[in-house]
């Protein structure tokens, strides 16, 4: 139900070239597949609309009791960059250390609660229809002495009257993925506990990206009907994605693309299975039919919550012409059809707080920059080249330098300037506001209002964020200090990261792990984790 998360992006970037040749196959009249009626390719949504609270919606809230969904963090999902961007359009948003945060359908509170342990004095509240998510998310913040943490086990149309109003609303999985006749409660929901100058997060199933995805999804649907227990329907549904995955002699491009489509969606998880792909609930929607629904309530349209995602990088020349004719709304729709979106991270306010259209680059002299997940990844790669632009690559050398520190925005040309060779100096060609902000948009870097404290290196008594270590021992992923989701494939490494709570020497350690960890040569593994931990973001300062 709550979709997959971002990260999945990247994946079906990569399919896009074969999706774009099936396409331009498919528009050859000898082709089999020209004249086939739209509404083959329609996205599957239920005519019922009885929803939580009724017979069906016991079922429901009973779906996530028997395969619990695994939420996790994202730096997308954090007020922080909730705040950054709107301040950087001028909204007057509320400092994060004191922040009200709001979480619609929080699950477990795997996004929610690590959250809240980093910002002590800022009031979190999640909610959640179904009990079991929400008992293991209270398990979490007792076990971690949270006292600014309120959650609830409540239909959206049944909050409390005093819930009040909030900074940042996070509202990740649920728009997409509720009947039509609760769905028209959550724009109005939104705007009604938003404060004046708050941002809010809505994720969704975006058009027409999700056309490719529903022929999955159709076919779940049918294979599946006859099958009332919920593992032997994951079970089943993995049979026939691994069968309908498998390559044919005669595939075009379109066909590779679809096929690829399918082995992934095997691959995913029991969580993103059962509560997406065979969701009984799936309605993806075009973006300017969210902004009119948004328009509806008051709210507006601010940013998506990945600004990268905004730009015409990539695109043909005279795609980029034909763009820059339309305003800023259906540039965002004309994005969707060329890069075939499905998915979607949007960011609102209410529409009277909205008073500029473009980023304020002079609003980012008050931010902290620190490397993109993008840019250290592109570093680690032996192939990949320094940026050619001077300006840029002095400041990515910087930020992969000071990692997992952040650095204030109006320190980067000094310190650009003392890292640079003896005898030279880096002298910028633009403000550095604007270069920032380029790099930004370009995924390079990402902007902060606050910086964690965070641990470059582990000390004699190491200490893992306390969140992090309370999940992993169930979860195979964690947040990082910037709310990155960390993944630990190997029982080792959770084992390790759930000991190093700050009270242990390295040599208490290694005698706890065992194993190769207490034999000679296992101080330099040891070592070496936690060198791991800390490029990851991990440790506490």
């Amino acid at each position: 139900m709550r979709g997959r998360e971002a990260e999945c992006e990247a994946y079906y970037s990569r399919e896009v070239d074969g999706f774009r040749a099936g396409i331009a196959h498919t528009m050859d009249a000898s082709h089999p597949m020209q004249g086939v009626p739209r509404r083959a390719f329609r996205i599957s949504v239920s005519s019922a609309t009885r929803a939580p609270g009724s017979v069906q919606g016991d079922a429901l809230a009973n779906s996530y009791n028997d395969v619990p969904y695994t939420s996790s963090p994202g730096p997308a999902r954090h007020p922080d960059r909730l705040a950054t961007i709107g301040m950087l359009f001028g909204l007057d948003v509320a400092p994060v250390d004191t922040c009200r945060v709001l979480e619609f359908a929080c699950g477990d509170g795997s996004n929610l609660v690590p959250a809240a342990a980093l910002l002590p004095n800022a009031r979190f509240v999640g909610f959640d229809f179904a009990a079991q998510p929400i008992a293991r998310a209270r398990a979490m913040t007792d076990a971690l002495g949270l006292a600014n943490v309120r959650l609830l086990e409540r239909d959206l149309r049944d909050l409390p009257e005093d819930l009040g109003t909030f900074d940042y609303i996070i509202v990740h999985g649920l728009y997409s993925w509720l009947p039509a006749e609760v769905r028209a409660h959550l724009m109005p929901r939104i705007a009604r506990h938003l404060a004046p100058a708050g941002v809010a997060f809505v994720s969704y199933n975006a058009l027409p990206g999700s056309h490719l995805r529903a022929i999955a999804w159709d076919m779940l649907a049918y294979h599946t009907r006859e099958i009332p227990d919920k593992r032997s329907k994951l079970a089943a549904a993995r049979e026939i994605l691994n069968l309908a995955g498998m390559p044919a002699s005669d595939d075009d491009s379109l066909l590779q693309a679809l096929r690829a489509d399918l082995r992934k969606t095997a691959q995913g998880s029991d969580s993103s299975l059962a509560h997406d792909d065979l969701a009984e609930f799936n309605h993806a929607v075009h973006f300017h039919a969210f902004v009119e629904d948004a328009k509806g309530a008051g709210l507006a349209f601010l940013s998506e919550a990945h600004p990268s995602s905004s730009t015409g990088v990539g695109l043909a020349p005279a795609v980029r012409i034909m763009l820059a004719d339309f305003d800023r709304l259906a540039r965002e729709q004309y994005l969707d059809f060329l890069h075939f979106r499905h998915y979607r991270e949007s960011l609102l306010c209410h529409a009277a707080a909205l008073s500029r259209s473009k980023i304020d680059p002079s609003r980012a002299r008050d931010l902290h920059a620190v490397a993109s997940l993008e840019l250290r990844r592109a570093a680690a790669s032996p192939s990949q080249r320094p940026p050619a632009d001077a300006d840029v690559a002095a400041i990515s050398r910087l930020l992969l330098a000071c990692w997992p520190h952040a650095v204030p925005v109006p320190d980067i040309a000094r310190a650009c300037s003392e890292g640079a060779q003896q005898g030279s100096r880096h002298v910028f060609l633009k403000p550095i506001e604007q270069v920032v902000i380029e790099m930004q948009a370009a995924a390079q870097l990402d902007l902060r209002s606050t910086r964690p404290m965070v641990a470059a290196t582990a000390g004699e008594r190491p200490e893992a964020l306390p969140a992090a270590r309370w999940l992993v021992r169930e979860h195979s992923v964690v947040p990082s200090a910037y709310h990155e989701a960390v993944r630990f494939p190997d029982a080792t490494g959770r084992r390790l990261l759930a000991l190093i709570d700050g009270t242990k020497t390295r040599r208490e350690l290694a005698a706890s792990l065992g194993g190769s960890f207490a034999m000679p040569g296992g101080s330099a593994r040891l070592e070496h984790a936690l060198d791991v931990f800390a490029k990851k973001a991990l440790l506490v300062a």
